[in-house]
């Protein structure tokens, strides 16, 4: 029989998971957009001219991730890229107007309410729940950490 300490434990995940996707909806509601493309907005607003590196690693995604999701953002003309004058492979990122009012309009937390929840912990408590939680992988078995690098929103669907 399952102990009532990880029946306990199991729950918390479901209450964690049930409020990303609860947050998640919200945001697609009020901006039209998933939260992963909201973050995004969010981190390109706080840093004009962010390169696609740049944003993959404010975000902890793979570089294609963030390069496929900014494709579906400027094809919205949410955001505009633009190539450096004194190197054209370099490109800066910058939103719209209609970016901005994305952003503006968008439910709070705008990282999402993990990041944001994990940011508001201290230190030393964020270093035993990591410790703890790559020892919960460890106990999974998991070979495939491709999901490692995907926004927690587009998993949660």
């Amino acid at each position: 029989m399952t102990s009532p300490l990880v029946l306990d434990t199991l729950q918390k995940f479901r209450l964690i998971i049930g409020a990303v996707r609860q947050h998640s909806r919200a945001l697609e509601a009020a901006c039209g957009i998933g939260g992963a493309q909201v973050w995004m907005l969010a981190t390109i607003a706080a840093t004009p001219d962010i390169t696609v590196t740049q944003l993959g690693q404010a975000l902890s995604i793979h570089v294609s991730t963030a390069s496929n999701l900014l494709d579906k953002l400027a094809r919205a003309g949410l955001v505009e890229r633009l190539r450096g004058e004194e190197d054209r492979r370099v490109v800066r990122l910058r939103l719209t107007d209609q970016g901005r009012d994305i952003v503006a309009r968008a439910p709070l937390p705008l990282t999402g309410l993990v990041v944001d929840a994990l940011e508001k912990m201290p230190v030393d408590a964020l270093t035993r729940l990591d410790e703890d939680l790559a020892s919960l992988i460890k106990q999974m078995n998991l070979l495939d950490q491709s999901a490692a690098n995907e926004p927690l929103s587009n998993l949660l669907r």
